[in-house]
């Protein structure tokens, strides 16, 4: 039977418009909706590369297995295995196969290209490790799917197949106290967000579960050609297959609800020393701006009898994902790229500045004077209340705390420089209340 013929009568063929309109529809139907909330400041690659996969894996996986059970029963059934003894079995089945896997890696490819096209974005090489992931997969699920029909009647496999894998994938995320299945059954676990790669370990569980499995099935098919072989290979299928599984398991079990990635991946402008101010390239914030933002503030602050010791470097806390790092008397991690869209550049920086001399403060009306009377002295004094209007929804009497702190700042306001400075720092130390202690650079 030539290809063309082949490809006629294939179960890939007719499948094909069914699979390609369902990740079709889930592309048109959820991409566009789902980008808009969570894109971040800073287009990205990876970021949309990663959402255009989310919904795709388990159907994609699901058609693998199923299409390949359905040709794999459609062999037996047609005599294939006994009427061509001379033929290598691998290569039946690769032939089998082909179009199956075609058809699956072009369920993952296709939703990921109209994305990119559609944001009008290139790929970069960060974008390759995820969708190499589950075009492995896919390959190993049409390997599995082509074991199971081979024993399992078609009728029986095609659907239970299908119907398996994609639960199983789907549900993956939701897999309560067990977190461990949700970092090998394909699936990846998290959108990566700006500034983040996928790792080659975060990657591996997913291929090394389901390639052990597909290994073990694969090896079932070595020829045979004397008792002592016979019963070796299946226990060395079971061995391969056992292997992989818990390999996988031995890498994710200890992670948590998402998979780790790697962070801080952008090519930055710096400008600037002692602050040395760095942003993203991509986000087109202006470094030199944000820089004579973060001095200004300091010199204001100087010159109301506070002075603060200017760090050496102000970073973008934008490159570290969704995980942001915390600043320590050296290096101030500021969302600079969203604050200059805003216009709040210089309220971030007068947030950083105030240094409480304890981790964590228990006086709220003390520590709220302190910061209402630090942004007002630069200028954010009616930012900061906003800010604190909707902070105090949650205390019962908020109204009358806020009502509090506005009184005291405005007390203060009346009384000489020096007065203001050390009511200030005395409101640093009575935030901390009794278990004030050295905060330390975190």
């Amino acid at each position: 039977m030539n290809l063309a013929t082949r490809l006629r009568s294939h179960s890939a063929l007719w499948a094909s418009p069914l699979a390609l309109g369902l990740v079709l529809y889930y592309f048109f139907r959820f991409f566009q909706d789902d980008y808009e909330v969570i894109k971040g400041e800073i287009t990205y690659a990876p970021e949309i590369v990663s959402l255009a996969l989310d919904p795709t894996y388990a159907l994609a996986y699901a058609a693998a297995s199923c299409l390949a059970a359905w040709e794999s029963g459609r062999l037996k059934r047609d005599g294939v295995w006994a009427g061509a003894p001379a033929r290598s079995r691998y290569r039946i089945a690769a032939h089998a196969l082909f179009p199956v896997l075609v058809l699956a890696w072009a369920m993952l490819v296709l939703p990921v290209l109209l994305a990119l096209a559609r944001e009008g974005v290139a790929p970069t090489w960060a974008c390759v490790p995820l969708p190499a992931m589950t075009l492995l997969v896919a390959t190993a699920h049409c390997a599995i799917g082509f074991g199971v029909g081979a024993v399992v009647p078609r009728l029986l496999a095609a659907p239970l197949l299908a119907a398996g894998v994609f639960y199983g994938v789907a549900s993956s995320a939701s897999s309560g106290e067990r977190l461990w299945p949700r970092h090998v059954l394909g699936q990846y676990s998290r959108v990566l967000t700006f500034g983040e790669h996928t790792t080659w370990t975060s990657l591996a569980p997913h291929v090394l579960f389901a390639g052990g499995l597909a290994a073990g099935v694969a090896l079932l098919w070595v020829p045979a050609r004397n008792r002592h072989l016979r019963s070796a290979v299946p226990a060395l299928a079971c061995a391969v297959a056992l292997a992989g599984t818990l390999t996988a398991y031995s890498i994710a079990k200890d992670w948590g609800a998402s998979a780790p990635v790697s962070v801080g991946h952008a090519d930055l402008d710096c400008s600037g020393s002692t602050p040395r101010v760095c942003v993203p390239a991509a986000g087109h914030a202006d470094p030199s701006e944000a820089r004579t933002d973060a001095e200004a503030v300091l010199s204001e602050l100087a010159a109301a009898g506070v002075r603060v010791k200017p760090p050496r470097t102000v970073s973008d806390n934008i490159v570290n994902g969704v995980h942001p790092r915390s600043s320590t008397k050296g290096t101030w991690w500021l969302p600079v790229t969203s604050s200059q869209r805003k216009g709040t550049t210089r309220y971030e920086v007068v947030k950083q500045a105030v240094h409480f001399p304890c981790k964590r403060t228990t006086d709220i009306v003390a520590s709220r004077s302190a910061m209402l009377w630090a942004s007002g002295t630069v200028g954010e004094g009616k930012r900061y209340l906003k800010w604190q209007r909707g902070e105090m929804l949650q205390f019962a009497n908020g109204d009358k705390v806020l009502g509090l702190v506005e009184k005291r700042v405005a007390e203060v306001r009346r009384t000489s420089r020096a007065a203001q400075a050390s009511w200030f720092r005395g409101e640093l130390r009575r935030a901390c209340g009794d278990g004030a202690r050295p905060a330390g650079d975190s």
